[in-house]
């Protein structure tokens, strides 16, 4: 028996695996053509829709049975060559009304010296008719960083940007039009090279999670605009603050939980917290929760499950680790871990059965 213990234990060292959970719960899957810092979505009918960056070019596909397969990848920057990645600044895709798929991206203006006109958020949608992407547009002109982007079952799409504040373009017409950039509250100073996060709940609340940096104290906040109210609404997530001076450069997430609340996860001082919050945004018991570990950890992924189970998912270096949780926020066995591949960040999703699929 310990024979067999010890080769079940070497063969998942090979294949870059060792669970805490069965093998089932959980499924890392490589992107495309060596993939790196992807977004992902699950449609309603189950299907996952990935962007990814390979190069200079960002693609998008789709796949049917749960990440076993995809389709044949589709460029989704119009100009070849042209996107920049790395860490964690990647695309971020989105699904709107009638499945529709939105993306936004960074470009490589900076690094070619273009006009600071062309240094700005890039945005796509996927034409369904021709399965082609739309020409891409530059949505505000000007030098900004941090895009986030959520989109709704009535075709409201927000993109969320920093440039000495937190600015939204707004479209009301699913993605054919986008209002000029508003600030989205006055009382925000994002520190502008840590990664924001937006979502769109079911019942049509719009959130945004960024991190501060007034006073050099870079703690996590929560914006929230509560349907049918004119104003955000702006909250302090993170319990434990860090004072630093200077931009720590790290990741966030932000994802759907149960009852049409959220789940939330950040890194402070190298360590990655998370918490649940209510369909308000507003904090629930027992508050933020520290995942486990005293090594550095950074671009943490949390995704919540029908039955409330809470995963969350980090990168340590080059490799991929994640943890999960009960309703109540106890953890549940021992932490899973697979070879990550790269040191940017990954993402994940949830499966229509309660599974989780994470991309490195």
């Amino acid at each position: 028996m310990r024979r067999v213990s010890w080769l079940v234990f070497v063969f998942s060292i090979f294949w870059g695996y060792v669970w805490a959970e069965p093998p089932e719960r959980v499924q890392v899957v490589r992107a495309p053509n060596g993939g790196v810092v992807p977004d992902a979505e699950v449609d309603s009918e189950g299907g996952i829709h990935l962007a990814y960056v390979t190069g200079h070019d960002l693609y998008y596909v789709k796949s049917v049975d749960g990440g076993k397969t995809f389709s044949k990848p589709i460029r989704v920057n119009s100009e070849a060559g042209t996107v920049q990645s790395g860490k964690y600044r990647g695309p971020d895709l989105e699904l709107g009304k009638d499945g529709q798929v939105h993306v936004i991206w960074y470009t490589t203006a900076y690094h070619r010296h273009l006009p600071k006109d062309q240094w700005g958020v890039h945005y796509s949608q996927l034409d369904s008719s021709t399965n082609t992407f739309v020409p891409s547009r530059n949505l505000n002109h000007q030098p900004s960083d941090n895009y986030s982007l959520a989109a709704d079952r009535e075709g409201t799409v927000a993109v969320f940007w920093t440039a000495h504040g937190l600015y939204l373009n707004l479209s009301r017409d699913d993605g054919k039009a986008f209002s000029k950039p508003q600030v989205v509250h006055q009382r925000v100073d994002p520190c502008e090279c840590c990664a924001t996060r937006a979502h769109f709940s079911p019942n049509g609340n719009l959130f945004s999670l960024y991190r501060e940096k007034a006073n050099n104290l870079r703690d996590m906040y929560l914006l929230a605009l509560l349907k049918d109210e004119a104003a955000f609404s702006l909250g302090k997530l993170s319990g434990k603050s860090w004072k630093i001076n200077g931009c720590p450069m790290t990741g966030a997430f932000l994802s759907g939980g149960k009852d049409e609340g959220l789940v939330a996860a950040w890194e402070t001082k190298g360590q990655v917290y998370f918490a649940r919050l209510d369909q308000r945004g507003q904090i629930l018991p027992p508050g933020e929760i520290r995942t486990p570990g005293e090594d550095i950890k950074k671009y943490p992924v949390v995704l919540s499950a029908p039955d409330g189970t809470v995963f969350v998912a980090w990168k340590k270096e080059l490799k991929l680790e994640w943890q999960l949780y009960d309703p109540a926020g106890n953890s549940q066995g021992y932490p899973g871990w697979a070879a990550g591949g790269n040191p940017h960040r990954p993402t994940g999703v949830v499966t229509k059965e309660g599974k989780f699929v994470l991309f490195p």
